[in-house]
């Protein structure tokens, strides 16, 4: 079997409080992005969620193309609130290759520290907002834009008669 290649940071996962004023509950906000930026559109990550007594995992199945066509930049993201995450909790993150990176969580209503970092590294996990920000530059990738094609003038379209 051939050995993988180590790609390097792909993703990457900010967790924090949040308190919800509509609806006056705690929980614990997940985001999480592809350090791979796009120049046209701002692309989903397609998660499959599943959670057992103490354990949350995702399973991240690549893009979708956002609901609303309209052209943006940036990385692909997903983010979900949990009201229900208390005490240690055992977080899975798989890629479609079979690839893991687990850690645990200690979630309490102010802060969230993470802790255990098995697997090699393929997201960078934050619970500062403001680190989060202060790394996005040396973390992402921007894209590189090709130069425009020209046509020569035999390859020119012929005007309609």
């Amino acid at each position: 079997m051939a050995k993988k290649k180590y790609k390097g940071i792909e993703y990457r996962m900010l967790i924090l409080p949040f308190y919800d004023e509509t609806l006056k509950k705690h929980g614990t906000a997940f985001l999480i992005e592809t350090v791979k930026q796009f120049s046209n559109f701002s692309y989903e990550i397609v998660v499959e969620e599943s959670r057992s007594e103490g354990h949350l995992t995702w399973a991240l199945h690549g893009l979708r193309a956002p609901e609303l066509l309209m052209p943006s930049f940036g990385g692909a993201q997903y983010r979900k609130v949990y009201f229900d995450l208390k005490g240690t909790v055992g977080f899975t993150l798989k890629k479609i290759d079979g690839e893991l990176n687990e850690f645990k969580l200690k979630v309490l209503p102010t802060s969230v520290v993470t802790k255990d970092f098995a697997g090699i590294p393929f997201v960078s996990v934050y619970t500062s907002e403001a680190l989060f920000e202060e790394k996005r530059p040396e973390e992402m990738e921007i894209p590189v834009h090709k130069p425009d094609i020209k046509r020569s003038a035999d390859q020119s379209p012929r005007p309609k008669k």
